[in-house]
C-alpha cells in the first residue's frame, strides 16, 4: 500500500518554501519502527525495527533522493548527498509486500508518514510507526463477567485458545500490566504435527479454536516479530498464566476431551460454541537482549593482536547512545567486561581510565575481530555498531554461557602499549663546573635529536625559552639523545661531572648522551641534560683524573740510580751531537765525522 506520494502532497515545487544548502547541513536519519501492541507509542525496546520501507527526501528545489530502512529500520542520508537546501520534504511508503502494514497515527512519538525537516543547521532524526492492520476476520474479544455454562447438545465439542502477551519482564509467566500482541499466527496440529487450523491474535491478544472433535492436539505459535523470541515456557506454577510453546514454538501435546487436564465446561464468556474448552495454552513474547563486551589487554609486542600470552590490562569503559551513557564498569582482574540485558539498538563503547604510562594500541589490524583491537588512539572509542537481528559478529549467548542475553558481541576489545618520555634541559654553565647550579639559565632554540643506537633519527625538536625540551609517547626501548650545534662561543661543558645525574650534562664534546632505557622501570626520565659553557670557563672545570702511563720496562741499578744501559746511551748521544758540530762547513770533517760514528757505533 502506498501511503503518500510526492506529486499529490507537492504538486508544484514553485509552491515549496525555498532553502539554501548550508556547508554545515547535518545528516538526516530515518527511522521505522513496528508499533507491536498497537498503542500509537514508540516503547523502546520492545517497537522493533521495520526493514523494507521506502523512503523519499525531497529538496526545496525538487531534486529528491531515495532508499530502503534496512534491517535495523534506518534511512540515513548526509545533509549535502545530491540534494540542495536544509528543507527537506520526507515520505515513507509501504511497499505491496507489506500490505498487511498499516500507518501509525502521529504522535508525540511518531512522526506522520510524511513530514519536512529541517537539517540546515544540525542532524535530525525522524522516527515513523508502522502496525499491522486489524483483520477482517478476528475473533470477539472475551469477557469473563459472565460464569454461565453451556450445555453440550449432540457430540461433545471442544475449543481451545487463550493469549499472546509481552512478557517484558522475561519471566514467562503473565503479569497484569503486561500488554496483549495482535496479529500474531497461531496455528492448531493434530497429533501427526499437520495444520488442522490456524488463526492470529485478536486486537486484546486471545486467540482460539472452536468446535473441535475431541482428540489430541498442539498449538503452534509462529510469526514472531524479528526482534522477539518466545520466553521460556512453563515457568510458573499456574497454567493458565505461564506461557506453553518452547523455542520452536510448539506446545506439549494435549488431549481435548471431557476431564482432561485444562478441560473445563466452555461459559458465554469464552465466546465460542463449543461445550468445553481448554483456556490455558498460551503464549509469551519477550524482546531479544543482547551483551557486548571482550577484554583489555597489554600488546607487549605492539602488533594490534592479542596474543594468548599478553596479559591482561585495565580500563573503565563506558557503553553509549549517541551521547548518551547507558553503562559504565570497570575490568575485572582478567581485563575482561560485559554489557548484558541490552535491547536492540545502535551503540559504541568508550574506553577510558588507563593505567599510567599506557595508550591505545594500532587499530582494525588483520581480519580477525575477535583479537584485534577496536579502540579509537585518540579518542578511546569503538565505531558504533547495531545490536539486533542480523547484525555483525553475534553469537548465541548459551554459547558463551552469558546470561541476560539471547545474543552476544564478544568482539569489542582494546590492547594497550607501554607510552614513556624523557628530556630535560639545555643551560648555559656559568662556572663551568658541569653541573646545573641555581643561577644558570637556560638556552632556547637548541636542535634535539632522538637517536636509536644504531643512530637513526627517530624525533626531532628545539628547546623552549627555558631551554627545556621532551620526547613523549615513546614505546619501551633504548635511545640516545644528539644536542646540535651549540650557539656560538659556547660548547659542551663537562660530561657527568656531577655526583647528581639530575642536575650534571650528559652531552659529550659531540653533543651526544649515552644510551637510555625507557620501559616500566624507568618510565619517565628527565635527568638527560646538556650544559654550555666557554672556553675559557671550561678550563676552569674540574678535569677527571688522567690514566696512568704505561710503565716502561727497565729495571733500577743496585745502588738504586739509572741502570748502566742509560749512561751508556746518554754518553753515545752527547758524542753524537759533538762530531756533528766538529764537521760543518767541511766535507772531510763531515766524513771524519761519519767515520767516527761508524768506529763509536763498532765499539
Amino acid at each position: 500500500m502506498v501511503v503518500a506520494v510526492l506529486a499529490t502532497l507537492f504538486p508544484a515545487a514553485a509552491s515549496l518554501p525555498t532553502a539554501s544548502a548550508e556547508v554545515d547541513d547535518g545528516t538526516l536519519t530515518v527511522i521505522v519502527n513496528r508499533d507491536l501492541d498497537g498503542d500509537n507509542a514508540y516503547d523502546p525496546g520492545e517497537d522493533p525495527p521495520q526493514p523494507g520501507i521506502d523512503i523519499t527526501v525531497r529538496d526545496a528545489q525538487g531534486k529528491t533522493k531515495q532508499g530502503r530502512t534496512g534491517s535495523d529500520g534506518r534511512y540515513v542520508l548526509e545533509g549535502t548527498d545530491d540534494l540542495v537546501g536544509g528543507l527537506y520534504f520526507v515520505v515513507a511508503e509501504i511497499p505491496p509486500v507489506l500490505s498487511d502494514l498499516g500507518p501509525v497515527p502521529e504522535s508525540e512519538t511518531f512522526a506522520p508518514l510524511s513530514t519536512t525537516v529541517d537539517v540546515s543547521a544540525d542532524s535530525q532524526t525522524v522516527r515513523m510507526g508502522v502496525a499491522v492492520k486489524p483483520g477482517p476476520t478476528e475473533p470477539a474479544p472475551v469477557e469473563l463477567s459472565s460464569e454461565t455454562e453451556k450445555e453440550p447438545s449432540g457430540p461433545a465439542k471442544f475449543a481451545v485458545g487463550d493469549l499472546v502477551w509481552r512478557d517484558a519482564d522475561r519471566s514467562g509467566v503473565h503479569q497484569p500490566t503486561e500488554s496483549a500482541i495482535s496479529r500474531i499466527s497461531v496455528q492448531l496440529l493434530n497429533d501427526d504435527g499437520e495444520v488442522v487450523e490456524s488463526t492470529v491474535s485478536s486486537s486484546d491478544g486471545h486467540y482460539v479454536f472452536d468446535n473441535l472433535s475431541a482428540g489430541t492436539y498442539s498449538v503452534r505459535f509462529a510469526g514472531v516479530p524479528a526482534g522477539y523470541r518466545l520466553t521460556p515456557p512453563r515457568a510458573g506454577d499456574d497454567p493458565d498464566e505461564d506461557s506453553d510453546p518452547d523455542y520452536t514454538g510448539a506446545t506439549p501435546f494435549f488431549t481435548l476431551g471431557v476431564g482432561e487436564p485444562g478441560v473445563r465446561r466452555a461459559t458465554e464468556a469464552d465466546r465460542v460454541d463449543a461445550a468445553y474448552i481448554n483456556s490455558s495454552v498460551d503464549a509469551g513474547i519477550a524482546a531479544l537482549r543482547y551483551a557486548v563486551g571482550n577484554r583489555v589487554w597489554y600488546d607487549l609486542n605492539a602488533d594490534g593482536l592479542q596474543q594468548a600470552d599478553e596479559p591482561p590490562s585495565s580500563a573503565t569503559i563506558s557503553l553509549l547512545q549517541g551521547k548518551q551513557v547507558v553503562a559504565r564498569m570497570t575490568t575485572d582482574e582478567q581485563g575482561r567486561y560485559q554489557f548484558a540485558g541490552l535491547p536492540a539498538g545502535r551503540y559504541h563503547v568508550v574506553f577510558s581510565g588507563l593505567p599510567p604510562n599506557r595508550a591505545f594500541t594500532a587499530p582494525s589490524v588483520g581480519s580477525d575481530p575477535d583479537r584485534d583491537s577496536d579502540a579509537n588512539p585518540k579518542s578511546g572509542a569503538t565505531r558504533p555498531f547495531t545490536l539486533g537481528p542480523g547484525a555483525a559478529n553475534l553469537v548465541p549467548a548459551g554459547d558463551l554461557e552469558v546470561d541476560g542475553a539471547d545474543f552476544v558481541d564478544p568482539t569489542l576489545s582494546a590492547g594497550l602499549v607501554g607510552v614513556y618520555s624523557l628530556g630535560d634541559t639545555v643551560w648555559q654553565d656559568g662556572n663551568g663546573n658541569g653541573v646545573l647550579d641555581p643561577g644558570d639559565v637556560g638556552v632556547p632554540e637548541v636542535g634535539v635529536q632522538l637517536l636509536t643506537p644504531a643512530g637513526q633519527v627517530l624525533r626531532r625538536t628545539v628547546t623552549s625559552g627555558t631551554g627545556r625540551f621532551t620526547f613523549d609517547g615513546l614505546p619501551a626501548g633504548t635511545y640516545q639523545v644528539h644536542f646540535g650545534r651549540p650557539p656560538d662561543g659556547l660548547r659542551f661543558t663537562s660530561e657527568r661531572a656531577g655526583a647528581n645525574p639530575a642536575v650534571d650534562s650528559d652531552a659529550d664534546l659531540n653533543g651526544k648522551t649515552q644510551l637510555v632505557q625507557l620501559g616500566d622501570e624507568n618510565p619517565t626520565d628527565t635527568t638527560v641534560d646538556a650544559g654550555l659553557t666557554t672556553p675559557a670557563n671550561y678550563s676552569t672545570a674540574p678535569v677527571p683524573a688522567a690514566a696512568p702511563a704505561t710503565p716502561v720496562d727497565t729495571e733500577l741499578s743496585s745502588t738504586g740510580g739509572a741502570p748502566p744501559q742509560l749512561v751508556i746511551a746518554g754518553f753515545f748521544l752527547i758524542a753524537l751531537g759533538t762530531l756533528c758540530l766538529v764537521g760543518a762547513g767541511h766535507p772531510n770533517r763531515l766524513w771524519l765525522s761519519r767515520a767516527g760514528l761508524a768506529r763509536l757505533r763498532r765499539r
